[in-house]
């Protein structure tokens, strides 16, 4: 038998909307035009310190990004900073040495990832500015807890609030605890279907994820 210790009130659910093929494209092109000039003067640092800065903000876009509509987070949804942003930018060069073959990689992965996100742990999103407003208020100070009682001797007790997760399992052996991150949640990293049920698990892969989508 499972049950949800801590209801909280509903939200509408809003599916991260990762970002097309021809979006990410057309907003390399307009930072392609903005950064011809400039680069003419000061090569690689100029272009290096556009998206590092601009990507590693709290905006998580360049202006081509944000003209399109779109921005970077990290797989867990938060923005990336400079030197993750850095990351990104050096990583294209790997994407220009595998004859572009890094780019199109996005066309073959759940989370549209292009090799240099892979490689630096981020994905590019639809921006929702509005949503991201609205939902950190109601999810940033929340927890949800579930509780599974298998037997007499042996209950199953998850938590879940914006820093990430925590199972514990009590048994005749004894406590056992273990912390997970949001990601591993949804990733499905952890499964804890077979201790809660298929409906119960669902709900707090929901829940961990209206947690990321507020932060990012």
């Amino acid at each position: 038998m499972t049950i949800l210790d801590q209801p909280q009130p509903q939200t509408q659910s809003q599916p991260i909307v990762y970002a097309s093929f021809g979006e990410r494209f057309a907003a390399r092109l307009i930072d392609g035009l903005i950064l011809v000039l400039p680069s003419l003067f000061v090569p690689f640092i100029v272009p290096w310190l556009y998206y590092a800065l601009q990507e590693g903000s709290e905006r998580g876009a360049t202006v081509g990004k944000r003209a399109m509509g779109i921005r970077v987070v990290s797989e867990a949804g938060q923005t990336i900073g400079f030197g993750t942003a850095t990351g990104r930018f050096f990583g294209n060069f790997l994407n220009l040495f595998s004859l572009c073959i890094g780019y199109f990689l996005m066309l073959f992965n759940a989370r549209s990832q292009c090799l240099h996100d892979l490689i630096t742990q981020t994905m590019v999103i639809k921006d929702n500015p509005v949503m991201h407003r609205q939902q950190t208020n109601q999810v940033r100070s929340q927890k949800r807890s579930w509780t599974s009682k298998l037997s007499p001797s042996e209950t199953h007790f998850v938590e879940i609030n914006a820093e990430g997760g925590r199972h514990w399992h009590r048994s005749v052996t004894g406590e056992h605890i273990n912390d997970f991150t949001l990601w591993q949640l949804t990733d499905g990293m952890v499964d804890f279907s077979a201790e809660f049920g298929t409906a119960a698990f669902e709900e707090m892969k929901q829940y961990a994820e209206q947690i990321m989508r507020s932060r990012a």
